[in-house]
């Protein structure tokens, strides 16, 4: 009887101290969502994208474009290969422009990416 106590009491003191850690393992595991990402993503539709050419007409230095519902903050970028994304002005609530100081050559261009932000 004394034995089944100890075995009782072992697996008891066993069950309490593992409980913990697996809990605190399967909840930092998990996948956390994130904002941004490749595909359909539900937010803001652009149109009417126009592009400024600088003097040499093979540079961008500018684009805007129209959002369908404001937004409180935009920012773009025109290359993938780019990690850099220019802030946007807001030029009414819907509408947006984006200089590029040292401009973006229309070679390197190869997306039109635009992150927007709620107000």
């Amino acid at each position: 009887m004394r034995s089944l106590i100890k075995l009782f009491t072992v697996l008891v003191f066993a069950g309490v101290a593992i409980f913990p850690i697996y809990a605190f393992a399967s909840s930092s595991s998990e996948m956390k969502a994130s904002g941004e990402g490749a595909g359909m993503i539900s937010g803001w539709t652009t149109s009417n994208v126009h592009y400024q050419l600088s003097s040499d007409p093979s540079v961008v230095q500018g684009v805007s474009f129209d959002l369908d519902a404001p937004a409180s903050m935009v920012s773009v970028k025109l290359s993938s290969t780019s990690t850099a994304y220019t802030s946007c002005t807001n030029l009414n609530a819907y509408r947006w422009q984006c200089d590029f100081p040292s401009g973006v050559s229309i070679a390197s261009m190869d997306e039109f990416r635009v992150i927007a932000v709620g107000n």
